[in-house]
C-alpha cells in the first residue's frame, strides 16, 4: 500500500538483536526491509507509522516496531489462523487485539465481519484506533479494557513497551519465557524487552458485551495468562452463542488442561496445537475450539 499523505519511506538498518522476542526468526526476503519505517517526521503522539513485509501499513508503539514483524509473519505468512471459517456477516469479538493484526486479517478475509476488539494498554489502544481509522474499517469496534471473571477497576497490568503484545496481569509468568530466550539470545536484550512498567485497567466481564439470541461467530483470546479469566466471565446462558473460539495458551499451572476442559464442558470440540515460532520450551499452544452445527 502506498503511504497516506505522501509520506517518504526510508530504510534503517535494524538493530542487532532487536525484539529477540518480538523477531526471534530472520526474514530473508526482507533484507534491509526488515526495518522498513515510513517516515512521518519521527514519532507521532508516542506512534510510529510502519510497512510489513511490503504489504500493510501498521500504526505501532514507539518501541514495538519489531513485535510487529514478528506478529505479521505469524498471522498471515505462516498459517497461525488459517483454519477459520465464518460466514460472510460474522461477528468476531477479538479479546487482547494489540495493534490490531488479527482484525485485520480477519477482514482481509471476511470484508463484512463486525468486529469487536478489547485492548486494555493505552498506548497500544491508540495505537489500534489509529490503524482502524488508517484502513477505513466500519463495523469495527474499540473497547479500551481488560476482560475477565468479574468486573474490576484499576486493576494492575505490567507493560511491555518493546513486546507490548506481551503486556500482563501476571509478570511472574514470563519466568519462563525469559530463562529460555537467555539461553539463545544475549541476556540483556531479553531483559531489555522484559522491562515493563506498571500500568491501571479496568476488568470488565465479557457477559456484558453479549446479547441474548446474537451468535458469536468466533471469540479469539490472547491474553498472556488471563484466557481461563475471560472464559469465566461468560455467563452460562451465553455459552450457546459462541460457535467458534481460538486463545493462546502457554501451559503453566495446568492452564491448557483446564482451557480444554472448560470448553469440551460447554460442548465444543477441541484441537491444540503448538504456536507457531514460539520456541518448543515455553509451551505455547493454540487452542481451538467448534460448536457442532445445529
Amino acid at each position: 500500500m502506498a503511504p497516506s499523505g505522501g509520506a517518504a519511506i526510508h530504510r534503517p538498518e535494524p538493530r542487532p538483536g532487536a525484539g529477540v522476542l518480538s523477531c526471534p526468526v530472520v526474514f530473508p526476503e526482507a533484507g534491509n526491509d526488515i526495518g522498513r519505517r515510513l517516515s512521518t517526521g519521527g514519532s507521532v503522539d508516542g506512534l510510529l507509522l510502519i510497512e510489513l513485509a511490503g504489504q500493510l501499513n501498521l500504526w505501532v508503539p514507539n518501541e514495538a516496531e519489531g513485535e510487529a514483524h514478528w506478529q505479521h509473519e505469524e498471522i498471515f505468512n505462516l498459517g497461525c489462523y488459517d483454519d477459520i471459517r465464518l460466514p460472510e456477516n460474522a461477528l468476531v469479538f477479538d479479546v487482547g487485539a494489540n495493534v490490531g493484526l488479527f482484525s485485520l486479517f480477519v477482514r482481509s478475509r471476511y470484508p463484512k465481519a463486525e468486529i469487536h476488539a478489547f485492548e486494555p494498554m493505552p498506548e497500544v489502544a491508540k495505537a489500534l484506533r489509529k490503524n482502524a481509522e488508517l484502513h477505513d474499517l466500519a463495523d469495527f469496534h474499540v473497547t479500551q479494557c481488560a476482560l475477565g471473571a468479574h468486573r474490576e477497576e484499576d486493576v494492575e497490568f505490567t507493560y511491555y513497551p518493546a513486546i507490548p503484545g506481551n503486556s500482563t496481569r501476571y509478570p511472574e509468568d514470563k519466568e519462563l519465557q525469559i530463562a529460555v530466550l537467555s539461553r539463545d539470545y544475549p541476556p540483556d536484550e531479553v531483559a531489555h524487552d522484559h522491562t515493563g512498567r506498571p500500568v491501571r485497567a479496568t476488568v470488565e466481564r465479557l457477559s456484558s458485551f453479549l446479547a441474548a439470541g446474537r451468535t458469536v461467530d468466533l471469540l479469539k483470546v490472547d491474553v498472556e495468562g488471563a484466557e481461563l479469566d475471560v472464559l469465566r466471565g461468560i455467563d452460562d446462558e451465553h455459552w450457546g452463542l459462541v460457535q467458534q473460539t481460538i486463545l493462546e495458551v502457554q501451559d503453566l499451572d495446568n492452564q491448557l488442561k483446564d482451557v480444554v476442559g472448560m470448553l469440551e464442558s460447554r460442548g465444543m470440540t477441541t484441537r491444540v496445537q503448538p504456536s507457531p515460532l514460539i520456541p518448543p520450551d515455553i509451551r505455547t499452544y493454540m487452542v481451538s475450539g467448534t460448536r457442532a452445527a445445529g
